[in-house]
């Protein structure tokens, strides 16, 4: 099947690249349209700037990324570490689904190390299926298909076992600069918790590359609940 349309959800602004940066430029590579959204705004990302501040700087360093792949940003606005599954962000979510009408969506695993990280897979697994609801009524129409959803790595791999693995060997350089677009995420990670983002991520694509038979890969899983499965690949 040709995919024409993805949907990457991540739960803050540069989660998206890090987790899956390498796919998404192989998708555009074949063609496909491609949306980066971030579930919150990431306001709380910062120890120097204020939180409006820190607002803006993200959202520019989000649509960067997004940019250097021909790719649209979008952010659901919600408060960093504030992203709960209610009826309204389930709502959110679904209109957003059916705003971009993606063949496939990728988004987190359910048992990555950050609460939004979970709370952003459950909402996205829910939404994905609603979202042809007729009666659930949002601004755009409900699908008439449902998209599989694949879950990206957890951080580091901590509790992820991939079933399916991309070859980024060729479009690493491309992950790393959209990555890299996220300059205040890198002092700000580093002093809080002492994360290298750019070197985690490369230590991980090594290990999924190695187990995978290629130099640098990213691992994905399928949400496997029905109507979400396909007996053909739909990855790059």
């Amino acid at each position: 099947m040709k995919v024409e349309r993805v949907l990457a959800v991540g739960a803050h602004p540069d989660d998206v690249e890090l987790g899956c940066g390498g796919t998404l430029a192989l998708y555009r590579k074949m063609g496909a349209e491609v949306v980066i959204a971030s579930v919150s705004c990431g306001d709380k990302g910062s120890r120097e700037l204020s939180r409006e501040e820190t607002v803006r700087v993200r959202r520019e360093e989000a649509e960067r990324a997004a940019g250097i792949i021909r790719a649209t940003y979008i952010s659901l606005g919600l408060m960093d570490s504030e992203i709960f599954e209610d009826l309204e962000n389930r709502a959110r979510v679904i209109e957003l689904i059916r705003n971009v009408r993606p063949n496939v969506i990728l988004t987190h695993s359910s048992s990555d190390y950050h609460a939004d990280h979970r709370t952003t897979s459950l909402l996205v697994n829910q939404a994905s299926y609603i979202a042809t609801s007729f009666r659930f009524e949002t601004e755009s129409p409900p699908l008439s298909w449902v998209p599989p959803v694949y879950h990206m790595d957890n951080y580091l791999g901590v509790n992820f076992l991939p079933e399916e693995f991309v070859d980024i060997t060729a479009v690493i350089e491309v992950k790393k600069k959209m990555i890299l677009q996220h300059k205040s995420q890198f002092p700000h990670l580093k002093e809080r918790s002492g994360e290298d983002i750019l070197e985690d991520m490369l230590i991980l694509a090594r290990l999924r590359g190695r187990q995978s038979g290629v130099r640098l890969a990213e691992g994905f899983r399928l949400f496997r609940a029905w109507p979400h499965i396909r007996t053909y690949r739909l990855l790059p």
